[in-house]
């Protein structure tokens, strides 16, 4: 993750998660195509589940190796079944439709394309050091695309839209802190505590480490006594690691970041876990594994982990599912698990 700043400001962009264009073909014919990216901020990231909201469905194409058509005939649901391919990869799908017009769907009102993720937070995911309870995690999130529609709904939409989903929020640059054109600092948002690095640049291809900084959130200004424009017109913030670090490389090494070794190795056989969700009827169904006799509390989170709502459940088994209403939740939420209290045992 990384801003660009000049004398100005601006937002950040965050690492991208995946992408999603949407095409109409011609003849009732739409075609998904989702390309899912090496997001560094989490070791694994599975695709579980796609769907659309899709109307008068008459044929589907092939489906991507592995998946599954969720109604088990013509529609717009899928469900993937075998093992996931590393990252990155690229995942189609083609659907007909007895309408031939169509209009973008927003992707609000839990309507548009949906997926199902399963993750596995990397050591680097922002807010990992203050004590992510479980290192994987499950959820959803809905994304605008192109859908059938009556020639009355139609509004013009181009016959391609490309968006692209972001699981981590991006990172506001208020500005750079200058006086009479010297630059002697920046002011950024960020809302946990992490630790960057401030580059400089005067053509945009090479750039130079010029101080680690620490984030303090909400928001952060930092500033020093010897002016900045000797390394160029051009700055940005990229972050290097979760956490107020201090054992770091030295500023002339590669700073970027590379995927964590999955969290899960480290789990043990009794921590609560999340290892699945799943729509019913305007509910979430989110699946724990646990044990029995385990109080565990899952927790619904937004992209800044903040969370929304908590639901506790004891289970009878090595496995409890909790129930949440989907229209109560944000898009995308993260689902994670802790445990309340151990089983007693004789």
């Amino acid at each position: 993750m990384l801003g660009l700043l000049w004398f100005g400001s601006g937002t950040t962009q965050a690492t991208t998660f995946l992408t999603l264009q949407s095409t109409y073909l011609g003849a009732g014919w739409f075609q998904y195509q989702m390309n899912v990216l090496n997001d560094p901020f989490f070791a694994e990231a599975d695709i579980t589940g796609f769907g659309i909201s899709f109307t008068n469905a008459l044929a589907e194409g092939p489906l991507p190796t592995g998946w599954v058509d969720e109604e088990g005939g013509a529609g717009a649901e899928w469900t993937a079944t075998t093992n996931y391919p590393p990252r990155p990869y690229t995942l189609t799908y083609l659907v007909q439709s007895s309408e031939t017009s169509y209009r973008l769907d927003t992707g609000t009102n839990l309507e548009g394309a949906m997926i199902l993720f399963s993750l596995v937070l990397a050591e680097t995911y922002p807010g990992a050091a203050s004590g992510v309870i479980s290192g994987n995690i499950v959820g959803y999130g809905w994304m605008p695309c192109l859908v059938p529609c009556s020639p009355a709904e139609a509004d013009g939409s181009p016959t391609n839209y490309v968006f692209t989903l972001k699981l981590l929020p991006d990172i506001v640059i208020n500005q750079l802190i200058q006086t009479n054109g010297t630059v002697y600092g920046v002011d950024f948002s960020w809302d946990s505590a992490a630790t960057f690095v401030l580059q400089g640049t005067s053509d945009l291809i090479n750039w130079t480490n010029i101080t680690y900084l620490w984030s303090y959130p909400p928001e952060t200004v930092w500033t020093t006594n010897a002016p900045l424009n000797s390394y160029g017109q051009f700055f940005r913030v990229e972050l290097v690691a979760d956490g107020h670090q201090t054992n770091l490389p030295p500023l002339s090494a590669n700073l970027a970041l590379t995927p964590a070794t999955p969290a899960t190795a480290n789990l043990s056989a009794t921590t609560p876990h999340v290892t699945g969700c799943q729509f019913a009827r305007g509910k979430v169904l989110v699946s724990v594994a646990t044990q029995s006799g385990q109080t565990a509390q899952v927790q619904a989170m937004d992209a800044h982990q903040v969370v929304r709502q908590t639901q506790s459940v004891t289970a009878a088994g090595p496995a409890a599912t909790v129930s949440f209403d989907a229209g109560s939740l944000p898009s995308p939420v993260f689902f994670r698990a802790a445990a309340v209290n151990r089983p007693f045992k004789k």
